[in-house]
């Protein structure tokens, strides 16, 4: 028989081993939280690069078709050359800049998302002294186009604009 004066001690114990339950619980899914959203983080970051790789190699191959086009033309003064360049406005859902920068021959179009952390430089090299002018753009339809100055040696510079 129980003895009544002991009472009943039952209860304690479901209640704390259902706050520990709850406290492990917690705890567990605080941690698949933390590392799920690194993961994310990580993936987007990623997925961005991908793109502004994308973005930056069509960018640069537009610039030297122009370029190529400009350099081996007989009078360059007389040339048009527009070459519409349709790129998204966003990449990974945030939106980037793009610059143009060039050194002689050599030049390099950077790709920088606004909120992911990722930053794409793709290289390009023209083939003639064409001058291509220096540029920086947010994401979304670019324009390239040859503009004719006969006090340039080239007889003009490519430029690269918002379409």
């Amino acid at each position: 028989m129980r003895d009544p004066s002991r009472g009943d001690e039952r209860a304690v114990s479901v209640t704390v081993g259902y706050v520990l339950m709850l406290a492990v619980s917690t705890l567990l899914l605080s941690g698949l939280f933390i590392a799920g959203g690194s993961f994310v983080d990580t993936e987007r970051e990623r997925a961005a690069q991908g793109e502004l790789t994308v973005v930056g190699e069509r960018v640069a191959a537009d610039l030297m078709t122009v370029e190529r086009l400009a350099g081996t033309a007989e009078s360059p003064a007389d040339l048009t050359v527009v070459r519409p360049v349709s790129l998204p406005d966003r990449v990974s859902g945030t939106g980037y800049r793009v610059t143009v920068t060039t050194a002689g021959t050599e030049g390099t179009v950077t790709l920088e998302s606004d909120r992911a952390d990722a930053t794409v430089e793709v290289p390009f090299r023209a083939r003639s002294d064409t001058k291509i002018r220096n540029a920086t753009l947010t994401g979304g339809d670019l324009r390239i186009h040859w503009v004719p100055d006969p006090g340039l040696d080239s007889g003009g510079e490519v430029v690269v604009s918002e379409a």
